[in-house]
């Protein structure tokens, strides 16, 4: 099952000039393997399997990438040296990538796996006793409102 829908990769061309009407399984295989395995070094990528389970700028990448292989492939003959819009659809999906990779783009909702594992202080969830080390541990000696 593809990750994109035909109305994902359509939204990148050019209507008077390319028309998605149906999406070439054999390649965007290949374009799916791509970026999926690239975000495979940063990300859970274990549930992304469809359309609706693979996050929508992981989709716009794919998409874009897509779109520009199919205009490179059905324009191959008319320009030597590539398309440029294509070109420019590559860089952008790339740069896409690359920030992902990098930590300064989000994906909403998807955690990341490549960073260093948060402890406390930072996550509070594995704060469980006071020791003597750290006897901030813990719950509250006292809050507001108390009387010493």
């Amino acid at each position: 099952m593809s990750r994109i829908s035909i109305r994902e990769a359509q939204a990148w061309a050019e209507g008077t000039k390319l028309t998605i009407s149906i999406l070439d399984t054999d390649l965007l295989d290949h374009m799916e393997e791509e970026v999926v395995q690239q975000l495979a070094s940063g990300f859970d990528i274990s549930t992304w399997t469809s359309e609706t389970t693979t996050p929508k700028l992981v989709r716009t990448i794919i998409s874009k990438l897509y779109v520009a292989w199919v205009y490179d492939r059905t324009y191959s003959e008319d320009i030597e040296q590539g398309n440029g819009y294509a070109d420019r659809l590559k860089s952008n999906a790339n740069n896409l990538l690359a920030g992902l990779l990098a930590g300064t783009i989000e994906l909403p909702g998807v955690p990341d796996v490549s960073g260093s594992p948060v402890f406390y202080p930072t996550d509070a969830s594995s704060a469980l006793e006071p020791t003597r080390d750290d006897p901030s541990l813990g719950p509250a000696a006292f809050s507001m409102g108390m009387k010493f």
